[in-house]
């Protein structure tokens, strides 16, 4: 039996290494691009591209709160707006254009103020991973942990999806991301009556 020691995260850069050593670990066929990098006026820790070529924006935080939240989802609307920038920003990657991007926030705790917001964001919502740091005699060792958002009181996700034209897909992504600050303006009014 091995004896593990929690070891503290000292900063998001620390995380933003361990997610780039083990973006494989994150999600099967998940290969970094690059990191940092501008998202508009947000940084997003690290880029990555999945299996099938989609821009995949990880954000890491030490502790993940509202702010984490919405600089993902910013990063998300940004990129799905300028998908054009795509190649010349990302000119190693094999990325494609059409499928919006998506975001992953790996923190080593997350607020329940965040994850609140991540329910009611429901299928646009990031997707959250635990991150864990460990130390042993032989080193250390990462712990890695999808969060359930399903479970909890939140909203119930979309029942189904609208159909969109590639010409139509920037209008459409702009539209999804005004309901986001919507709903994120919503919460942060309601939240300050609490």
């Amino acid at each position: 039996m091995r004896a593990l020691t929690r070891r503290p995260v000292a900063d998001a850069g620390e995380l933003a290494r361990v997610a780039a050593e083990c973006a494989s670990q994150l999600e099967p066929g998940l290969v970094p691009v690059q990191r940092p990098f501008a998202a508009g006026e947000v940084t997003v820790d690290l880029a990555c591209a999945d299996a099938n070529g989609r821009l995949v924006l990880v954000v890491c935080d030490v502790v993940a709160g509202p702010e984490t939240v919405l600089r993902a989802v910013e990063a998300v609307a940004w990129w799905g707006e300028h998908a054009a920038l795509r190649p010349s920003v990302f000119p190693d990657a094999a990325l494609d254009r059409d499928p919006a991007p998506r975001a992953l926030i790996v923190a080593s705790r997350f607020s329940d103020r965040a994850l609140r917001l991540l329910r009611v964001l429901g299928a646009s919502a990031p997707e959250a991973v635990e991150c864990r740091l460990f130390q042993d005699a032989d080193g250390p060792v990462v712990g890695l942990g999808r969060l359930d958002l399903a479970q909890g009181a939140g909203p119930s996700r979309p029942a189904a999806a609208v159909e969109v034209t590639a010409a139509e897909a920037p209008r459409a992504q702009s539209t999804g991301a005004a309901v986001l600050i919507q709903r994120l303006e919503r919460l942060r009014f309601s939240e300050g009556f609490r």
